[in-house]
């Protein structure tokens, strides 16, 4: 099973999506503390859910290693977005899911494969995980929730199976 560690926007985006149990089943989804914090604060839209899934061993908490904090590029982002580019440096993660703009920059320029929540439905239909209704409503709830700008929209609804491969699930045959 494929490794990816999520931010808390992600997280909460893909909750709102009804996706997220989805994610969990298809992949072993790892947070840091740092994200923890973030999506399990009381009265926050999810908390309830994502402290439920920590409690059944769902999520799997990583520590990020502390030497890595000093590289000038973490130090501009939110505490989650670097705790779990850190996190994804310490190894043992095959990629990255974040909706954070410079977090992404900084995923671009360090060679760090990642995906952002948007492009999560369309994963996980070409995995055989939704159908091309629940495809559509996440995608269109995730565009309604998020705040994609034009160039990332373009991006999901252009890619296709081949580009993203790399971030299918490891269950099943998938299209050519």
């Amino acid at each position: 099973m494929k490794r990816a560690l999520i931010d808390a926007s992600s997280a909460i985006l893909l909750h709102k999506a009804g996706l997220f149990d989805t994610m969990v089943s298809a992949y072993r989804l790892m947070m840091t503390p740092a994200v923890c914090r973030e999506v399990t604060v009381e009265g926050r839209r999810g908390a309830a859910h994502f402290k439920d899934a920590l409690r059944r061993g769902c999520i799997n908490i990583v520590q990020a290693p502390t030497e890595a904090y000093g590289d000038s590029g973490l130090s501009r982002l939110g505490a989650g977005e670097r705790d779990t580019l850190c996190a994804y440096r310490g190894g043992g993660v095959d990629f990255v899911i974040l909706d954070d703009r410079k977090g992404v920059a900084f995923c671009r320029s360090g060679a760090i494969p990642h995906i952002n929540a948007l492009l999560c439905p369309k994963i996980l239909h070409w995995a055989g995980h939704l159908d091309r209704s629940a495809r559509a409503r996440a995608i269109a709830c995730l565009l309604d929730e998020g705040r994609y700008g034009r160039y990332v929209i373009d991006f999901a609804m252009k890619s296709d199976v081949q580009r993203l491969r790399v971030f299918l699930p490891d269950s099943g045959e998938f299209p050519p």
